[in-house]
């Protein structure tokens, strides 16, 4: 008998379900594969254009920021502000005078009622809402509406968190309700500072209202750091605060000084129905997802959103059961086209991009190779060619690189070409070039220089850096890299010269010894090598018994007796003879050599100072130049305590000494010059102040310092005359420096008109080639006999 035929029709039943089963479910996950590919795709496009929105809408308010932030700093600047704080609360203590009475005092002030003027003027030019000038305290002495209803003297910022910052030498920002306007604003501070004193701060003010322009055109707001919504092109959003946020955590007295609300309420915002697009979020009152890009604005604590809502997402989960339906009844095929259409495509691109970055990249080191490197030069000309600002060329060729690879192999090798690649590429701006030509060879492009001094900058950046040990696997190793500078269009017209120029130079390098850099521009090169040269045999100076301790007497003008010298330092080259100190002094105080240098003087100095001690019959002191150099280090070299060690030993006091400080030095007084300069009066020496006129001269630091002789400086003395202006500026200097209790020193005296003239005006002492030029110690002392000072020296 056959089987029953219903077996069979069940059996084609149920593979006609599985099928039909099967068939569904594929349906159905192919279908809502495509749903999730379309609206990923829609989601990614929005998202970048969402990002590029709120990055220009976050550049536009950073920039009209940055403008409204630089306004307090060009204002705390001005005298008549610094007056104005001086004069009216440069104590942090709050006056004890009532409110009104301050407010009074203030209004009334003539100079500051000009200041409200001056701030009206400069608020309406410079396009801010308003400007106003505050004490230590924190009141507002003077404003820009101080002749208006909503006139802010006397309001008092002292809690808010920008005064804070200002007080600690910071500029500060932050967004809170006028006191008196209730507008809400943006408030700009920069500090005051007077002799290093904290004296007030100018304050800057926005009234954000008047930004909406920026976020008008188009769906976006800003945060405050506390998650309030400050501005919104949605009003009703305004003043609401972001899910989670540290507004939540503020006081209600806090709140209401910032927002003059005591409660902010939140703004809904939940994720997406579907979960599976995580960066969909459904918002109060929309029914539709919304996607929130945000640029974030560091330095003025703010966010930045786009708010987009897509409408077409929703629209596209409706269409879904249509694919289904479709996909059902077209079949596999059209799905199988579809997916694989979609795959070639990505692939294609994916390849595509592949196959430029292996053309156009090293692999080693992920710099531009040769033939990019050679496309953005040529860019980069004919910008040149079209501003006029030259560009550099950078040849580098590692020293010793051949050997590394040969010892230790190519692999260790290859990671120390990325390392030093890295190195180099930290050297250079962001619109410079790093390309590796192939081997150890790599060439960068500076463009748009400014400054063709900036490329020895660089290199100079590049040896130092190359110069830190690499650390290949267990091995340390030490490289070097000798590099050819060519500059266009000074050197030549076109790449292939230029770069024949760099490398020509580049191996002129190599023959001067490897680990330098070489310009192939004479000029230049000759500058740089003379300089080079000069710092190298500075080095050897002082080993090679080159520099030398002149001294030039220092005599008492009253007797004509010599109780002092200067103590000179110079270089006797033996190539180029006698260099002069402007030359090398800069350069020792560069590369700090000023510090051995200045210990070697000075215990010279305590030599000769003991030896004209001994044969002396009264005290002889030595006044020695201590450069910026030596009182802003911390070594021991440099140290005071270290020479008066030195002098003890010889059984001299400070007494014996002078140490001669620069002007400009007092005007950037630093903890380490205080400090010293207390040491030195502890220790017995004295100090003198040197080429005093020439600098920025100011008496305020005469009284506040311990100062003992003013010098003054021979520019003033060379030209004086029985009628000129100069003799009333050294008679002016001297009267006045006797009346702080300072003896005064003339520098430059040549001639005995001069010399007499300073008798008259009572100058205490002088100097100059009428009495002797710096010399030899040996020499000054037969001048010292030979001169009239025989009873100063013992038989």
């Amino acid at each position: 008998m056959k089987a029953p035929s219903n077996f069979s029709h069940y059996h084609y039943i149920n593979i006609a379900l599985t099928l039909l089963l099967m068939w569904n479910v594929m349906v159905w996950t192919l279908s809502d594969n495509f749903y999730l590919s379309k609206a990923g795709e829609v989601i990614s496009h929005e998202t970048a254009l969402s990002q590029s929105q709120a990055d220009d809408l976050g550049d536009s308010i950073q920039r009209n920021l940055n403008y409204i932030h630089g306004i307090p700093k060009l204002f705390s600047e001005l005298l008549r502000v610094k007056w104005a704080v001086t004069k009216f609360g440069s104590s942090p203590v709050p006056s004890p005078l009532p409110k009104e009475a301050r407010i009074k005092k203030w209004s009334n002030d003539k100079a500051l009622s000009n200041l409200n003027q001056y701030l009206e003027f400069a608020s309406g030019s410079l396009n801010v809402d308003m400007l106003y000038l505050v004490n230590a305290a924190g009141d507002a002495i003077a404003a820009s509406n101080a002749d208006t209803p909503s006139n802010v003297i006397g309001i008092n910022i002292a809690e808010r968190s920008m005064f804070k910052l200002n007080k600690s030498g910071e500029r500060g920002m932050q967004y809170a309700m006028g006191k008196i306007t209730r507008i809400p604003g943006l408030f700009f501070s920069t500090p005051v500072f007077i002799d290093g004193k904290f004296m007030g701060a100018v304050v800057a003010k926005t009234d954000v209202p008047n930004l909406s322009f920026l976020v008008n055109q188009m769906n976006a707001f800003v945060v405050d750091d506390n998650g309030v919504i400050i501005l919104a092109r949605n009003k009703e959003l305004e003043l609401s605060a972001l899910p989670a946020s540290p507004v939540s955590g503020l006081s209600e007295q806090a709140r209401l000084d910032l927002y003059q609300r005591d409660s902010i309420p939140e703004l809904k915002i939940e994720t997406w129905d579907d979960e599976r697009f995580p960066s969909l979020v459904r918002i109060e009152g929309s029914q539709n997802p919304h996607l929130l890009v945000s640029k974030r604005l560091p330095d003025y604590n703010l966010t930045v959103y786009v708010n987009r809502e897509l409408e077409s997402i929703p629209a596209l989960g409706r269409m879904y059961f249509l694919y289904t339906l479709l996909l059902s009844v077209f079949g596999s095929l059209l799905i199988v086209i579809v997916t694989g259409s979609i795959t070639y495509f990505l692939s294609l691109r994916s390849s595509k991009e592949l196959l430029w970055n292996q053309a156009n990249f090293d692999t080693l080191t992920s710099l531009p190779n040769r033939d990019l490197f050679r496309d953005r030069l040529i860019q980069e000309l004919k910008k040149t060619d079209r501003s006029g600002l030259p560009l550099a060329l950078i040849l580098i060729d590692l020293d010793q690189f051949k050997e590394i690879n040969d010892t230790l192999g190519h692999d260790m090798g290859d990671i120390l070409l990325g390392e030093a690649a890295q190195r180099i590429s930290k050297c250079v701006r962001s619109s410079d070039t790093v390309a590796r030509l192939g081997g150890d060879e790599f060439i960068i492009v500076l463009p748009q220089l400014a400054n063709v001094f900036h490329v020895e900058n660089i290199a100079q950046k590049i040896i130092a850096n190359l110069a830190e040990p690499f650390q290949l696997g267990k091995e340390i190793t030490h490289i070097s890299a000798s590099m050819g500078i060519t500059l266009y269009p000074n050197d030549a017209g076109n790449i292939d010269d230029l770069m024949k120029n760099a490398d020509q130079a580049m191996y002129v390098a190599k023959k001067n010894g490897r680990n330098r850099f070489s310009y192939f521009t004479p000029a230049l090169q000759e500058q740089a090598k003379n300089r080079q040269l000069l710092i190298r045999d500075l080095r050897n100076a002082l080993a090679e018994n080159q520099l030398k301790v002149y001294f030039q007497p220092i005599v008492e003008l009253s007797t004509g007796k010599v109780h002092k010298a200067e103590a000179l330092l110079r270089w006797i080259h033996p190539e180029r003879g006698m260099i002069s100190p402007v030359e090398f002094i800069p350069l020792a105080e560069e590369t700090r050599l000023i510090l051995e240098i200045g210990a070697w003087v000075r215990m010279q100095s305590a030599i000769w100072c003991k030896r004209w001690n001994e044969i002396c019959t009264d005290k002889f002191q030595i006044s020695i130049n201590r450069s910026p150099v030596e009182f802003m280090d911390d070594s021991k070299i440099a140290s005071v305590t270290t020479f008066i060690a030195y002098l003890r030993e010889h059984g001299l006091t400070g007494e014996n000494f002078v140490f001669e400080i620069t002007e400009g030095m007092l005007l950037n007084l630093s903890s380490n010059v205080s400090n010293e300069l207390m040491v030195l009066r502890n220790e017995g020496i004295q100090v003198s102040l040197d080429d005093f006129g020439t600098g920025y001269s100011s008496l305020s630091y005469l009284n506040k310092l311990d100062i003992d002789y003013l010098k003054i400086d021979k520019s003033f003395v060379c030209d004086i005359t029985p009628e000129s202006d100069n003799l009333v500026l050294c008679e002016a200097i001297i009267s006045m420096s006797h009346k702080l209790g300072l003896k005064v020193i003339a520098e430059g005296v040549e001639t005995e008109q001069q010399r007499d003239l300073l008798v008259k005006a009572h100058c205490d002492f002088a100097q100059g080639y009428f009495y002797s030029r710096p010399v030899p110690p040996e020499e000054l002392e037969i001048w010292m006999k030979n001169n009239n000072n025989h009873r100063l020296i013992k038989a």
